[in-house]
């Protein structure tokens, strides 16, 4: 009998074509598989690794605003939740833990308010951490009048490490005025109120 590797080799495959295999359950017999039922399955197993779930919701309602020019505040979102035995779980403090390695996605939402006297411009730096060190550039909104509101969204991917802890931190820059951070707001129109800064994360292949 010829070996495999001396047969000619076919570069027109299509889904009727068979590839030889041992079927594992059927005491080791072996089959032809045909390349639709594996592709099919192939198909199957990425779309179930892939699939996205909602590990952490979470949401501040106090304005958040720091002490003074160039010192950090870091940012909360509302109270403690999640526990050990979750993937990722948040404390009172604003630290977001990862309990389990893998991929995540990260949606943050914060609203840059600037109240209290005019004059100059105020300059809100923010930035994330993991670990305690900068992860990726620092970013600024500037709020030249009062009463100025400025909504920030943002959706990052992240590879976590199980015990890897995520921050953000906000700062009043010295090249502005001591003025701005993160405020909530109170709607009369029958919605639901606006919150200072809100987190979801979401766990790829759970």
């Amino acid at each position: 009998m010829a070996k495999i590797s001396t047969y000619t080799t076919d570069n027109n495959i299509s889904p009727s074509d068979k590839l030889i295999g041992t079927d594992a359950d059927s005491n080791n017999e072996t089959k032809n598989f045909l390349i639709s039922d594996i592709s099919a399955y192939i198909s199957s197993g990425i779309a179930t690794n892939l699939a996205v779930t909602n590990v952490l919701n979470a949401s501040d309602t106090h304005n958040q605003v720091p002490s003074g020019l160039d010192t950090p505040l870091q940012v909360i979102f509302g109270i403690a939740q999640g526990t050990v035995a979750d993937p990722v779980m948040v404390d009172g403090l604003g630290n977001v833990t990862f309990n389990e390695s893998g991929i995540y996605l990260i949606n943050g939402y914060a609203s840059f308010e600037r109240q209290g006297s005019s004059g100059g411009g105020a300059v809100i730096a923010f930035r994330a951490l993991i670990n305690g060190v900068q992860a990726g550039v620092t970013k600024i909104v500037e709020l030249k009048d009062t009463d100025t509101i400025i909504p920030y969204d943002l959706t990052l991917p992240i590879n976590a490490t199980a015990g890897d802890v995520l921050t953000w931190e906000i700062m009043q820059d010295s090249s502005g005025v001591a003025q701005g951070g993160l405020y909530s707001h109170v709607l009369l129109g029958g919605w639901s109120n606006v919150p200072s800064a809100t987190l979801s994360i979401y766990k790829i292949g759970l």
